[in-house]
């Protein structure tokens, strides 16, 4: 029968026994102010601007020198360095470290009067995929602004009117409205993902030395006479003082690192607390059942990174699940923040009612009926170091 009585006294007993371990309190304040503000400072710029960009001229009319203006007003493209042959276009990138190289063919301008076809050759630097997307698409956008005014002027002088030729000009515009992050901003995109992701290693971490660490340190008789022997006791107990560092955690990751980064929270904050909680919970009871499993604090540990540490990459955060060979697609599917990330995007980002995420909710339940079968496993094997005398309590 669990105790209320018995369930406060293993939890007041694991918050003093936490905070004395300095191991504990490296891994619950020193690592998370350490890392969530490395990872921030790397990302606090946000939005990629002023990407350094060298330019050919082969042309040297007026018409380049207006693309070459545009290139240079533009917030995305800063202009380090200007080309005048062909053999420096590619040592260009190595001596000078620029990311993109706009090359303007000769009698550029005599073909655009002639309406021959013509091209802008833009070389991108795409080692860094970042950076071959971006100037790819911002030299579209700055030729497509260039094309329309040769076009507005060729046609002015017939007596048109220039707002009324612009579906000549283009004639399928294309209206794009950003759903999430309208900003393109890199802080608001990757720091909370790396912030979250990090906070439940931490909690999965510490939770699988939660048992074994007892043994270890010969602790567990104390441990038994306080709970009166019973498991729930010791379970809960524990569970609430892991929760209470846990929440902490979650603390300094909303209440501190968001604000200091600026990053706004889009969707309902009490949905958002739930479904990380939920989440805290789901790794502390895993890491439990490891540490019941594994008696050796060592190999619980070795177990609880190589499960946990790939999550950020196979959660589908920087490349899509689907598009992942099948055996990496599977590996995915049986790590919880795979789907707690889900539904935290569409929280996150997207505003979406508590109710849109019930399908994360309800595979997040499931690993926590794993958690519970996993302490069973774990009762089962070690039950003589569980329970050190003949009689027992009911589990």
């Amino acid at each position: 029968m669990l105790s209320n009585w018995s369930v406060y006294l293993v939890f007041k007993r694991e918050m003093l026994r936490l905070a004395r371990q300095k191991s504990v309190r490296n891994l619950f304040i020193v690592v998370p102010f350490v890392a969530f503000f490395i990872l921030g400072a790397i990302y606090s710029k946000g939005a990629l601007r002023e990407v350094p960009i060298a330019v050919y001229d082969n042309d040297n009319s007026s018409l380049s020198r207006t693309y070459i203006r545009s290139l240079e007003a533009s917030p995305t493209f800063k202009v380090t360095h200007y080309i005048t042959s062909d053999e420096n276009i590619e040592n260009t990138f190595v001596k000078n470290g620029v990311e993109g190289i706009f090359y303007i063919p000769k009698d550029f301008y005599k073909n655009v009067l002639k309406k021959t076809p013509v091209q802008i050759k833009v070389y991108t630097n795409s080692t860094n995929i970042v950076f071959g997307n971006l100037i790819y698409r911002s030299a579209l956008q700055i030729t497509q602004l260039v094309s329309a005014s040769v076009v507005i002027k060729r046609i002015a002088p017939l007596g048109i009117n220039p707002s009324k030729i612009s579906g000549t000009v283009l004639p399928i515009p294309v209206n794009s409205r950003v759903i999430g992050n309208p900003q393109y901003n890199y802080s608001y995109y990757l720091i909370p993902g790396l912030a979250i992701v990090l906070l439940q290693m931490i909690v999965f971490i510490a939770a699988s030395r939660a048992f074994n660490n007892e043994w270890k340190m010969e602790t567990f008789q104390d441990l038994y006479t306080i709970s009166k022997g019973n498991i729930l006791s010791m379970l809960f107990g524990k569970y609430f003082a892991y929760s209470i560092y846990s929440l902490g955690l979650c603390g300094i990751v909303l209440a501190i690192l968001f604000p200091f980064f600026d990053i706004p929270i889009y969707g309902n904050i009490g949905s958002l607390l739930l479904l990380i909680f939920l989440l805290i919970t789901v790794n502390i009871f895993l890491g439990f059942g490891i540490s019941l499993i594994f008696k050796k604090e060592l190999i619980a540990l070795d177990l609880a990174i190589f499960y946990n540490s790939p999550a950020f990459v196979f959660s589908g955060f920087t490349f899509p699940i689907w598009a992942m060979p099948w055996l990496n697609s599977a590996y995915a599917q049986i790590i919880p923040f795979t789907h707690f990330l889900t539904g935290f995007l569409k929280i996150y980002q997207l505003d979406t009612p508590i109710h849109f995420i019930w399908p994360e909710i309800w595979k997040l339940l499931v690993f926590l009926l794993v958690a519970f079968v996993l302490i069973l496993a774990g009762l089962t094997i070690n039950r003589k170091l569980i329970f050190p005398v003949k009689k027992t309590a009911a589990i």
